[in-house]
């Protein structure tokens, strides 16, 4: 007989009543606890959610809050000028007022006048930003014309609104000037390496010249005659010492030439006669043939600007009758020489671009490489 296994058997009632006595928690009853990030917190997600998989559906997602723009930095304006003002004394002496009508953009022109004494450099400058005030450049009055004393002295300054910056300059080979540094240099004499005075002159008018040609966009050479050959090989021996004495500055563009406009003030009606500017175009074509002046960007007394041809402008004498059967009035040619040269090609100064803050630094180097240059010593020493 097999035998039966013996087990407690709990009965369904016992059962029951046992778990009477204790609380039943059913599931739904719990609570039910939502986590949520602060707005200043940034919670990881999966990818899952990065991807949009767990979205539900119906669920729309809150745009995204786009980051405030930071604000812009706004330059402070430059002072407004009323009238020029010295950039360079005669002793080549950078002055450091001008940085304060300066700003920091590089759409700029720098336009220089050069040329003897009383040809009329200050008053072609005057015509020229007359659109912003009157006589901006003081010219000769009739004391200097008596005294025979120049009005400009080292190099004066004046920035239009326009960003053009215009560079009055004191007279090349001028007697004058011969004499009011006459003292000095006699001062010097003996601490120098050359005593001359007339030396010096020379020397002291292509420092200025070559640093025209180092610091401008444009040159405008003013005579109040037919062709002076002495100016041209002036301007010729400023180019020779142009090259050696910049291309020891910092971050220079040795092979920078600019533009130059050979500007005839005072003109008479015969030097408007077709044959007589045919004459003049010759030997300007002739005379720098060789040279690396660019001569040729179309500024001349023609209505269109045509590339090629020779930058020649003439001015008629302001006081003299105009007749327009050979030339127009001197405010039409005066409106056109400022258009033409405003639209001329600007060459870089230098490989990378500048502001006029930095054209201000550069034109300290290029001083600074004038007064170090051996060749203006040598060149003094070969001087006859």
């Amino acid at each position: 007989m097999a035998s039966k296994k013996s087990g407690t058997i709990i009965p369904k009632d016992q059962e029951q009543k046992d778990t009477d006595g204790r609380t039943q928690i059913k599931v739904a009853d719990r609570p039910t606890f939502i986590l949520k990030t602060r707005e200043s917190e940034s919670r990881a997600v999966s990818p899952s959610q990065k991807n949009g998989s767990s979205k539900k559906e119906g669920e729309t997602v809150q745009p995204s809050i786009a980051k405030a723009p930071e604000p812009k930095i706004l330059l402070h304006p430059s002072q407004e000028m009323t009238g020029c003002m010295k950039l360079i004394d005669e002793n080549m002496q950078l002055c450091e007022g001008a940085l304060d009508y300066l700003q920091d953009q590089q759409d700029f022109l720098v336009v220089g006048v050069a040329g003897g004494q009383g040809v009329g450099k200050s008053t072609i400058m005057s015509l020229l930003t007359s659109n912003y005030g009157s006589d901006i450049f003081p010219a000769q009055s009739q004391s200097h014309h008596e005294s025979g004393s120049n009005c400009t002295t080292g190099i004066d300054f004046y920035v239009t609104k326009n960003r053009v910056i215009y560079l009055d300059t004191q007279p090349i080979l001028s007697c004058a000037v011969m004499d009011a540094t006459a003292s000095s240099f006699e001062q010097k004499k003996n601490s120098s390496d050359f005593g001359n005075t007339e030396y010096n002159l020379e020397l002291q008018s292509l420092q200025f010249m070559t640093f025209l040609y180092s610091v401008c966009h444009v040159i405008i050479f003013v005579q109040d005659w037919f062709v002076d050959p002495n100016l041209v090989r002036f301007l010729q021996t400023a180019e020779m010492l142009k090259l050696p004495m910049t291309s020891k500055l910092e971050h220079d563009y040795v092979g920078y030439y600019p533009p130059i406009v050979f500007l005839h003030n005072k003109a008479q009606l015969h030097d408007f006669q077709p044959k007589t500017i045919e004459i003049m175009k010759d030997f300007y074509n002739k005379a720098f043939s060789s040279s690396g002046l660019h001569i040729h960007n179309g500024v001349d007394m023609n209505l269109s600007t045509i590339e090629g041809q020779l930058n020649l402008f003439l001015i008629p004498s302001i006081t003299s009758g105009e007749n327009p059967t050979f030339h127009e009035s001197y405010k039409d040619l005066i409106k056109r020489l400022r258009s033409k040269i405003h639209g001329v090609t600007r060459y870089p100064l230098m490989p990378s671009a500048l502001s006029e803050k930095n054209w201000y630094h550069y034109v300290s180097k290029v001083i600074e490489g004038l007064k170090k240059s051996h060749l203006s010593l040598e060149y003094a020493r070969l001087m006859p």
